[in-house]
């Protein structure tokens, strides 16, 4: 899957931390490589994107960026917590979550020829790292295979568009989590003006045919639009709803989204640098107060960033 890397403005995300010693980097970077070149070559805007995806998917700082950011929404330490991450990809949050953080996590990630082949470099990532290949399953997040009420969290990161069925991916979510545990999804939001993936300028709830003509405008492939699902704050609202008040959401990444506009303090992961350049044109203008009131009245915060707590 695609790296569209949530913004990160964490203190903890610079660290001297890295599970991955230079030859087991090299090695797996080799072999990742010509997967997202045959994966997202398509989609790419240049050489350099498909690079920068490649060395973002194996940057340490990001996973810490990213379990630090559940622990600062949450309100949790992850220390000592039964962690999930659905949508594992090559496991190194997971490896990160139990060297770094302390955490008894496991990864979920669909194996076989039928995708990228991530899953199979993951074990390699974890038992490079001394860790054991099977805290990997090989699974999908429509039918997670772990009885109910494993976990004291369950996280995923830029996954949910890409499964077939997200309302069943959040009720399976929903399913293994243990009373008082926390759910955090990071997701982009279509209802929003950028479009990751490609890195482009988005007209926010485009609809499929809308956003294949806007990729193709700009000289790209439209196919992987296809693929996509356009997931908005309102269809996340839908597919949560069944819960009731068995959740207490925490939030949605509002505030979140406003801090790092107005400080324009968070990472340049693939295309963010894109963005941020342009973000940096309405600070010039003095509009940025009046763009994040429009924002926060039609939700246009990217990423979705939405975080609950099971309570029975």
């Amino acid at each position: 899957m695609p790296a569209v890397a949530p913004m990160s403005s964490e203190p903890s995300a610079v660290s001297s931390f890295n599970c991955l010693e230079p030859t087991l980097f090299s090695r797996l970077r080799q072999q990742l490589y010509p997967i997202y070149v045959k994966s997202f070559g398509p989609i790419a805007g240049s050489q350099n994107h498909l690079e920068r995806m490649t060395d973002d998917s194996l940057d340490v700082k990001r996973s810490i960026a990213q379990l630090s950011l559940f622990e600062k929404e949450s309100g949790r330490r992850l220390q000592g917590l039964k962690l999930l991450e659905v949508g594992a990809g090559l496991g190194l949050t997971v490896t990160t979550a139990r060297l770094r953080f302390g955490a008894e996590a496991y990864g979920l990630e669909p194996g076989g020829e039928e995708f990228s082949g991530t899953y199979e470099l993951g074990q390699q990532l974890l038992d490079g790292c001394g860790l054991d290949p099977e805290l990997l399953v090989n699974g999908a997040g429509e039918h997670i295979p772990f009885p109910d009420q494993s976990f004291d969290a369950v996280i995923s990161s830029n996954v949910l568009e890409h499964v077939a069925d997200p309302a069943a991916v959040m009720k399976e979510c929903f399913r293994v989590l243990r009373p008082g545990g926390v759910c955090h999804m990071v997701i982009p939001n279509f209802g929003s003006w950028w479009e990751g993936h490609y890195g482009l300028l988005w007209l926010p709830h485009s609809p499929h045919w809308l956003g294949r003509l806007r990729v193709r405008l700009a000289g790209r492939d439209p196919a992987y639009i296809d693929t996509l699902q356009l997931i908005t704050p309102a269809k996340m609202k839908r597919w949560i709803a069944p819960f009731g008040d068995r959740i207490e959401v925490k939030g949605w990444g509002q505030a979140l989204f406003d801090e790092r506009v107005r400080s324009l303090n968070f990472e340049e992961y693939s295309t963010l640098g894109l963005a941020k350049n342009l973000l940096r044109v309405f600070h010039r203008l003095g509009v940025i107060t009046i763009l994040l009131g429009i924002a926060r009245v039609l939700r246009w915060e990217t990423p979705i960033v939405l975080t609950f707590v099971r309570t029975s």
